[in-house]
């Protein structure tokens, strides 16, 4: 029998357990989130999915939780960091944590976790073009080292990764391969977290989590108020809406028209973040994306046609109840000065555009885009026609569907063929991640601390995806290709230097205004309503609890805290201490850094000195061994001088005697002279007496 067979057996089994059970839950411990997704059957609670079902952030931990509202952090699964150097980050987990089923969490989850997005293609895999490796470094110390600098990819990683079991996933990857990250693991009995609660049962369009009460965290948070915590999915927008209305879910991410008439009007306990507009806090831009991956779409004459064609106004006002404001086409949110100062508006000026059909129709009339057999649909000068093409969004995202309406009906009043396409939002999903997609609307990043670098890296990094048919990029979704980008991002990510990062970023902002990656529409709104019907203490813009831009959406755990603050009505809700406490700015992480890169430069100057002063000692050493030896030396030569003085002593005397036979020496030449003369004359008078010898004449 098929899967699909016995999931639609199963189905309704599932129906009357979760509904018989939700029955026999008292209202006031059960908090109930609803959400429009067409009401698709859960995809599955296996982390490793391209797409996972609500709830997997209460079963399962990140090492820190974000708070993207007021910048802040809290250590979750972890219980603190620290830096070994520039590239290298130690992690401490907690020594509470454990698994449910007893089973310690260690440095060996975290580093298999993360090794699996290395492995397979996961919602993580991109961090792997900054991360070198994952270390287990002790049983409890995860060392994440860099390979090229990038801490806004570090922190993502810290609150976005759900840590696994090995002990449990390894068997399973033993079992399926690759196929792991395709594994729905939707048996409640075998799921196997650490969270603080667990999957009690599910059917097709709800399901409920039940508290962990003996949850290891207990003693560091206490536990949630919530016993349980059911799951709403709802066809559409408008079925969402009138289920709040009655009461049937306490809190909602859905758009709802009109939203002010639920206590104006009506004068129900609901609300939303703000009383008064916009409503809700702003988040990233939602941006038209037009595929690269087919031509004619891949033209950029062609795509600044259509961003001439879209009615901006419009659809803020018609579709979007005016709970936004147009984006900048910057694709760098500017209603946050944070984040405005990086927007050269000289590119604004010089690339930027606005709703002008007549323009848009120019674009295409100068570049010989034009109706050449009378139809109403231009053709490229090759003979390719403009459609036809779907514009896409999920049914039942009602603002998002007029949107495209609107878009694809002032499309072809300049001769593109546009037609809306609503599928479900599984099959929605699945086109866009396989690239199998003409236009989508299309969310790109929330503002934080790594603005307005996260955007330009999810809408145009081609790191983060592959080619059509690929599944399960985790960026650039329509398939542009730019090498410089990567190059660009890598340069901004590896500097704090703002007269650095204002040209890069410029340089970046050029390419998304000159290439059109992605056409920014407006600011999404972070859609949270909340009802005080049943729950209270919600947060808001007066009571500042902690609340992140990813509201109650799940695909992280930063919204955790929110169900420590609240209480059922009648009771007094109130924010823990722990909430206060242990939060800290991101400005904290890159404080710390800076100090060890500080400790790390005295500690290299220090040894450096020491080894100096150590050679220093070592030769002064030589030198007053070579002093030692010169002194022995010396005290020698001191007798031998002594002894020499004593010898010239002697000698001083012997002089005197050489002076006295010096003097008998010429007395002595002076007589052997008088005697040689003497001696002469002598022969002299002999030869004169011989010549007169008688005979002689």
């Amino acid at each position: 029998m098929t899967t699909f067979c016995i999931l639609t057996i199963l189905f309704p089994v599932f129906s009357i357990i979760a509904y018989t059970s939700a029955q026999a839950i008292p209202r006031n411990e059960i908090v109930w989130i609803g959400e429009c997704t067409g009401a698709a059957a859960p995809s599955g609670w296996n982390p490793l999915l391209p797409e996972i079902s609500w709830g997997v952030h209460l079963m399962y931990c990140t090492l820190f939780l974000y708070n993207s509202r007021d910048n802040v952090w809290i250590p979750y699964l972890a219980s603190g960091y620290k830096w070994v150097n520039e590239k290298t980050l130690d992690v401490y987990i907690r020594p509470e944590a454990t698994w449910w089923d007893g089973e310690p969490v260690t440095a060996e989850d975290v580093k298999y976790t993360f090794d699996l997005g290395k492995k397979y293609t996961t919602t993580w895999s991109g961090y792997w073009d900054y991360l070198d490796k994952v270390e287990v470094v002790g049983p409890r110390t995860v060392r994440f080292v860099l390979k090229k600098i990038n801490y806004f990819q570090l922190f993502a990683a810290l609150h976005s990764v759900f840590i696994l079991p090995k002990h449990r996933f390894e068997e399973l990857e033993a079992k399926l391969g690759a196929k792991i990250t395709e594994f729905k693991d939707d048996d409640p009995s075998k799921i196997i977290g650490c969270g603080p609660y667990r999957l009690m049962m599910w059917a097709a369009d709800h399901w409920i989590f039940e508290r962990v009460d003996n949850w290891w965290g207990k003693d560091i948070f206490g536990l949630p108020r919530p016993k349980y915590i059911g799951r709403i999915e709802y066809k559409d927008n408008t079925a969402s809406a009138l289920a709040f209305e009655e009461g049937k879910h306490d809190a909602s991410t859905d758009f709802y028209p009109a939203i002010w008439e639920y206590w104006t009007k009506k004068h129900l306990a609901r609300s939303t973040y703000f009383k008064k507009p916009p409503y809700f806090l702003l988040g990233g831009p939602i941006v038209l994306l037009i595929t690269y991956a087919k031509y004619p779409l891949n033209d950029t004459t062609v795509r600044r046609a259509i961003a001439y064609a879209i009615p901006y106004n419009d659809v803020i006002s018609k579709a979007y109840f005016n709970y936004s404001v147009r984006a900048s086409p910057t694709l760098i949110v500017h209603i946050y000065p944070t984040y405005a100062k990086w927007i050269n508006e000289t590119l604004v000026k010089k690339y930027g555009y606005d709703y002008n059909l007549e323009m848009a129709k120019k674009i295409l009339d100068d570049a010989g885009i034009i109706d050449r057999d009378g139809d109403g649909i231009r053709e490229m000068p090759d003979g390719t026609k403009l459609g036809p093409f779907t514009i896409s969004v999920p049914y039942g995202w009602t603002d998002w569907m007029m949107a495209c309406k609107l878009i694809a009906d002032n499309l072809k009043k300049i001769g593109i063929d546009v037609s809306t396409y609503f599928p479900d939002y599984t099959v929605w999903w699945q086109n866009i991640i396989t690239g199998k997609f003409d236009m989508v609307l299309m969310w790109t990043a929330d503002p934080g601390f790594d603005h307005p670098w996260n955007v330009f890296r999810v809408v145009m990094d081609d790191r983060l995806t592959g080619p059509v048919g690929q599944v399960y990029p985790s960026g650039d979704y329509e398939r542009y290709h730019n090498p410089e980008v990567a190059k660009l991002l890598d340069e901004a990510a590896a500097t704090t230097n703002e007269t650095e990062l204002a040209k890069i970023y410029s340089k970046l902002e050029e390419i998304a205004l000159k290439d059109l990656p992605a056409i920014p529409l407006f600011y999404g709104a972070v859609w949270y309503e909340y009802s005080e019907e049943y729950w209270v203490g919600w947060p808001n813009d007066e009571n500042r609890a902690w609340f992140s831009t990813a509201s109650l959406w799940g695909g992280t755990c930063d919204s955790m805290p929110v169900y420590w603050c609240i209480a059922p009505k009648g009771e007094t809700p109130t924010i823990p201490s722990w909430v206060r406490d242990l939060q800290f700015p991101t400005s904290k992480f890159l404080e710390d850094l800076s100090n060890t890169i500080k400790a790390l430069k005295t500690k290299s100057f220090l040894e450096r000195l020491n080894m100096t002063v150590n050679d220093l000692n070592q030769r002064l050493s030589k030198v007053e061994s070579t002093v030692t030896d010169l002194s022995g030396r010396i005290s020698g030569l001191s007798s031998d001088i002594s002894s020499l003085k004593s010898t010239v002593n002697a000698l001083s005397g012997l002089s005197a005697k050489v002076e006295e036979l010096s003097g008998l020496k010429s007395k002595v030449n002076a007589l052997i002279a008088v005697v040689v003369v003497e001696t002469i004359v002598l022969l002299a008078l002999i030869v004169v007496v011989l010549r007169r010898k008688p005979g002689a004449s």
